[in-house]
């Protein structure tokens, strides 16, 4: 997965930039743009830090565009 790629997809969909973001997240600036730039990947403890701010699970970051989680 592209994790640069769907953390911009979540700031998109909640009208952030990637500044405004670093800002609610407390990661630096430089660190999401230089990975949107290099199209490096981020780790998880930067991911679990975006997700808090964006108010999603780690599962719904990592989940699948367009497949539903059904509980049994």
């Amino acid at each position: 997965m592209d994790t640069i790629a769907r953390v911009m997809q979540l700031a998109d969909e909640r009208n952030l930039s990637l500044f405004k973001l670093s800002q609610l997240c407390d990661v630096s600036y430089s660190t999401l743009k230089n990975a949107e730039m290099r199209g490096s990947q981020l780790g998880v403890p930067t991911i679990e830090r975006i997700c808090v701010a964006l108010g999603v699970t780690l599962s719904d970051f990592f989940a699948e565009s367009g497949s539903a989680y059904t509980k049994q």
